[in-house]
C-alpha cells in the first residue's frame, strides 16, 4: 500500500480556501470604492460611468472563477460572502446607471428651456398648424363655414429633445438597464417638462402659444404618465392646464379643443415607436390601439402605414388546372342536363329511328356515366 507521506497537504485546504476567499471579497470591495473615488466626479466624461455600470453587471457573469473564489467552499444558495458582494456591486452598477441618465436629463432640461413665448423663437419653436374647416349655423339660419388652425404636433423644442434623450438612450442599450431605472426617468422627464411650462404660464401669452403648450401637455401625459404615477402629478396638471386656458377665449377652447385630442394621440401614436424606452409599458399597448387616418396631411410628419395586407393571400390556380376541372365537371352525371320522357312513351317510341341512334351513341362511349 501507498504511504500517506511524511505530512498532509490537504489540512490547512479549508483556510487557505477561506483566506482566497476573504482577500477576493476585500479586493472586490476596493476596487469599487477606487473606481467611484476617481471617476465618479468626472462630470465632463460621463460615458466613463455607462462603461463602469456594464463593467460591474458582466464582472460575475463573465468571470466564474471569482464566484468560486469568492463563495469558498459554501454553497452558492447559502453563501453569504457572495450574496453581501453581489449587492455591493449590483448597487454600484445602479448608481452609475443613474450618474449617466442624470447627465443626459440634464441634456434634456438645457434643450428644452429653449422654448420662450418670445416673437423671434416662434418660428423655431410652433411647427405648421393644421387647417380645419367646421360648419357653424348663423342668426339668419344659414350655415357658414369658417377655416380653423389646430396644432398637429408637440413644438419643435419638446419634440427634438425627446427624440435626442431616446436615441441616446437606445444607442446604450436600454434592454440592458434596470428595471427600476427607465420608470423614474420617464417621471423625471414629465416633472422637468411641468417645471418648465408652469414658468411660461406665468408669463403673457398669445393665444396660439397656449394652444401649443396645451397640446404639449397633453402630448407627454399621453406618453409619459402610467396608471400609478396618474395620481402623483393630477393636482399639479390640472392647475396648469386651467392657467393656460385663461390665455385662449372660451369659445374657440370650445371648438379647438375636440380637434385637439384627436391630434394629440395621432401625434403619440406616430412618435411611441421612437420614444419607446421613454414610454411606460402600461401606456405602449394603449397608444398603439389608437386608430389614425392614413390620409397624408398637409404638415411635414410621415403618415402611418396602412392596414396591412393579410399574410397569406390566396394562390391563383393555372389554366390547365381550371380548364380540365371545367370538363369534368361538366361531363359529370349531375350536370349533364337530360329530357325526362315518360315511361309509357318510352316503350312506345322505343323503336323509334332517333331514340336507336341516341342509344348507339351513347353506348359507343364507355367513360360516360363514370366517376373518373
Amino acid at each position: 500500500e501507498e504511504g500517506e507521506g511524511p505530512f498532509d497537504k490537504y489540512s490547512d485546504s479549508e483556510e487557505i480556501i477561506e483566506q482566497c476567499s476573504s482577500i477576493s471579497r476585500q479586493q472586490i470591495v476596493e476596487l469599487v470604492a477606487s473606481l467611484r473615488s476617481q471617476h465618479v466626479g468626472d462630470r465632463e466624461n460621463t460615458e466613463l460611468a455607462l462603461l463602469l455600470a456594464r463593467l460591474y453587471q458582466a464582472l460575475f457573469p463573465l468571470v466564474p472563477n471569482l464566484v468560486l473564489a469568492v463563495r469558498g467552499k459554501q454553497k452558492e444558495k447559502d453563501s453569504c460572502s457572495l450574496a453581501e458582494v453581489s449587492a455591493l456591486v449590483k448597487t454600484e452598477a445602479e448608481d452609475m446607471f443613474n450618474i449617466w441618465i442624470s447627465s443626459k436629463l440634464s441634456q434634456f432640461s438645457t434643450s428644452l428651456f429653449s422654448l420662450t413665448p418670445t416673437a423671434g423663437s416662434f418660428l423655431t419653436s410652433l411647427p405648421a398648424w393644421d387647417k380645419v374647416t367646421i360648419s357653424e349655423t348663423g342668426d339668419s339660419g344659414q350655415e357658414i363655414n369658417s377655416i380653423i388652425s389646430i396644432p398637429p404636433s408637440p413644438s419643435l423644442p419638446l419634440i427634438t429633445s425627446l427624440l435626442s434623450l431616446a436615441s441616446t438612450i437606445h444607442r446604450s442599450h436600454p434592454s440592458s438597464f434596470p428595471q427600476s431605472l427607465l420608470s423614474p426617468t420617464s417621471i423625471n422627464i414629465f416633472q422637468m417638462t411641468l417645471s418648465h411650462y408652469a414658468s411660461l404660464s406665468s408669463q403673457a401669452l398669445t393665444q396660439n402659444f397656449a394652444l401649443q403648450l396645451l397640446f404639449d401637455l397633453h402630448f407627454t401625459q399621453t406618453l409619459l404618465v402610467s396608471r400609478d404615477t396618474k395620481g402623483q402629478f393630477s393636482t399639479t396638471l390640472s392647475t396648469l392646464l386651467s392657467c393656460l386656458e385663461t390665455n385662449i377665449d372660451p369659445f374657440d377652447l370650445s371648438v379647438f379643443s375636440p380637434h385637439l385630442h384627436s391630434r394629440v394621440k395621432k401625434a403619440a401614436a406616430r412618435c411611441v415607436s421612437g420614444l419607446g424606452c421613454l414610454v411606460p409599458a402600461d401606456r405602449v399597448a394603449i397608444i398603439s390601439s389608437y386608430k389614425i387616418s392614413t390620409t397624408q396631411d398637409s404638415h411635414n410628419i410621415l403618415c402611418v402605414e396602412p392596414q396591412p395586407c393579410p399574410r397569406f393571400q390566396l394562390l391563383p390556380l393555372s389554366t390547365a388546372s381550371l380548364a380540365k376541372v371545367s370538363a369534368k365537371a361538366a361531363l359529370s352525371p349531375a350536370h349533364l342536363q337530360l329530357p325526362t320522357v315518360d315511361a309509357k312513351k318510352t316503350a312506345a317510341g322505343s323503336k323509334s329511328p332517333v331514340h336507336q341512334t341516341a342509344a348507339s351513341f351513347f353506348g359507343s362511349m364507355p367513360w360516360f356515366g363514370t366517376n373518373s
